[in-house]
């Protein structure tokens, strides 16, 4: 069985906060590619991806309110 990120996001945020932390912790730490300065690196270089972006008009921003009411969304068509 295959599921997409959507419906397997969908199907995360609908677990309780202590089970999201640690299935978020189950994640990051499958991500341990390198040394906490790489991440740091990693995160500072993709801000600035997104900082260009942003200011291009290739990408758009949305309110805490637009992002959390589409993660509500996506968590209801999980269900």
């Amino acid at each position: 069985m295959s599921i997409s990120v959507r419906e397997l996001s969908g199907l995360a945020l609908g677990l309780p906060e202590r089970s999201r932390a640690m299935l978020a912790d189950l994640l990051l730490d499958s991500l341990d590619e390198g040394t906490p300065e790489s991440y740091e690196t990693a995160w500072l270089e993709l801000a600035k991806q997104r900082d260009a972006q942003l200011s291009d008009g290739s990408a758009q921003s949305r309110t805490h309110r637009e992002v959390m009411a589409s993660a509500r969304e996506a968590a209801r068509c999980a269900r």
